[in-house]
């Protein structure tokens, strides 16, 4: 299944663990956060980690939210209905590593990695709560461009999912 989505923003972390100075030289930082919408998640997004091992490649992680729902539920119990609320979400953990092709600020991207899909469920009736979890582990990869500025960067990749 291919997916194309949209890695928005990305920001190098720099500073002095002491003074809390900000660098503002051109060195690259081996530490980087980003959010992503849709991407590895499918859905809503994640919010991400890497750190750069080279200025070619870097490992990372992230948390994701694909899905919340809440709403009321009926079933038969033994004959006697009832009526309940249930909660249901759907996350992403995943770890991936990035090679990064170019000298330049216009790189390409070539990432692979895996993604944990956990989804958990709560239902509350009247005679008793019944809990789930499911998680399946996948696979990605994905070819993108990235764009990078001053402090800041973007990128735009099209991801195949394993489902």
């Amino acid at each position: 299944m291919a997916v194309m989505f949209q890695s928005v923003y990305g920001q190098e972390l720099t500073g002095n663990a002491t003074t809390g100075a900000v660098n503002t030289s051109n060195q690259e930082s081996k530490h980087r956060i980003h959010a992503e919408l849709g991407g590895r998640t499918l859905v809503f997004g994640s919010l991400n980690y890497e750190y750069a091992l080279s200025k070619n490649f870097s490992l990372g992680g992230g948390l994701g939210l694909i899905n919340v729902q809440v709403g009321r539920i009926s079933r038969d119990n033994n004959g006697t209905p009832e009526t309940g609320d249930y909660r249901d979400m759907a996350t992403s953990q995943m770890i991936f590593g990035n090679y990064f092709i170019g000298r330049n600020r216009h790189k390409l991207l070539l990432t692979a990695g895996l993604t944990n899909f956990l989804i958990t469920g709560r239902s509350a009736y009247p005679s008793e709560t019944v809990r789930s979890v499911d998680a399946q582990v996948e696979w990605n990869a994905g070819i993108g461009y990235q764009l990078e500025l001053d402090k800041m960067y973007f990128r735009l990749t099209g991801y195949c999912l394993s489902m």
